[in-house]
């Protein structure tokens, strides 16, 4: 079974070359790689070809090249589309996987074909918290499953370290989407709504390198409008379904998806226009009245209390959903501590 590793290629000399020697040293023989290079303007590639050339199982890895510089979907696009592999595997080219990775990910896909196979990861460069994978390994039948397991943090939102079948990919037309970021939110969103079949392996597959002066870097104003952006395209996806705007879990996941975009917004911004204008796009995006998901989804305290801003005036469900989100943020920073604290006197 023929496996396509895609790996985007920007502004990645230090890296690449572990990168890429990871994947052509990998124990699974049978597999095709491709770089995709998004006019990136240092010599990553000259370094990769010198990679490609002194390794034995270089003939493998197929390069391709944008006329211009596009991102990170778009290059994914490209690999996917030029891919003929059954399962394609997405690796960022900063990262990098342990020789048996692909063995452990397509043996079990070639055993159970599942519509796509997880693994875990550790993360590599700084100590900083990332969303675990907690699901047991095995086969995970059905998209009630998936998407429940999805909804409720159990299974990581980057698009790497996932197998995923091609056929299925294609059909569903599950490709990035293009002139964003945080695009592996929506990508990831759809892969749970739309998946049948997952099998978890739960060993780590995938080293994911954090730049140890990352958690120090505030997001720019375009990584914040692509918050805004990305919830805007999880709306359309909701709406183009009955099946998802009837499911009480997508609903929840929804309004708390715009409470933890509008905590960001919050925390890295003091442009109170943009704070405002995100406002009334999240107010905007509402697929049922908060009186009927009341009755119909039983959303709980917190989120019904929050949820009250959408009764209210413009303006002051504004300044009220500004101030719940904020004293949420807060009361989760105090429980945290307190945890802390307890566990150090233990």
């Amino acid at each position: 079974m023929k496996v396509s590793v895609i790996i985007p290629v920007y502004n990645v000399a230090k890296y690449i070359e572990c990168c890429l020697l990871s994947v052509l040293n990998q124990t699974w023989q049978d597999l095709e790689v491709i770089l995709v290079d998004d006019c990136t303007p240092d010599d990553s590639m000259r370094i990769a070809e010198k990679v490609i050339v002194s390794h034995p199982c270089g003939s493998v890895v197929r390069c391709l090249k944008h006329e211009k510089n596009r991102g990170l979907s778009a290059a994914r696009n490209t690999g996917i589309s030029e891919a003929t592999g059954e399962y394609l595997y997405f690796l960022d080219s900063d990262d990098f996987i342990p020789e048996n990775a692909i063995t452990l990910l397509a043996s079990t896909a070639e055993q159970n074909q599942p519509d796509f196979v997880i693994g875990n990861y550790e993360v590599t460069g700084a100590n900083r918290w990332a969303p675990p994978l907690t699901l047991a390994a095995g086969i995970y039948e059905g998209n009630t499953a998936i998407l429940s397991n999805y909804v409720h943090q159990k299974w990581y939102v980057m698009a790497w370290n996932k197998l995923v079948n091609r056929s299925f990919l294609l059909q569903n037309n599950l490709y990035f989407q293009e002139g964003i970021v945080h695009e592996d939110d929506l990508w990831s969103f759809k892969l749970a709504c739309l998946a049948q079949r997952m099998a978890v392996v739960n060993v780590t597959t995938y080293f994911y390198f954090m730049q140890p002066d990352s958690i120090m870097r505030a997001p720019s104003m375009r990584n914040l409008e692509c918050r805004v952006l990305v919830l805007d395209y999880i709306f359309d996806f909701i709406q183009s379904s009955r099946s998802l705007q009837t499911n009480r879990q997508i609903y929840i996941f929804f309004e708390n998806l715009k409470a933890k975009y509008f905590d960001r917004i919050l925390y890295f911004t003091k442009d109170k226009s943009f704070r405002y204008q995100s406002y009334l796009v999240f107010r905007e995006k509402k697929y049922i009245s908060s009186i009927k998901a009341l009755f119909h989804f039983q959303p709980g305290l917190i989120l019904t209390l929050r949820n009250l801003h959408y009764g209210l005036p413009v303006a002051v469900g504004y300044l009220y959903f500004k101030t719940f989100v904020r004293l949420s943020y807060y009361l989760l920073i105090l429980s945290i501590k307190i945890k802390n604290v307890l566990h150090i006197k233990q």
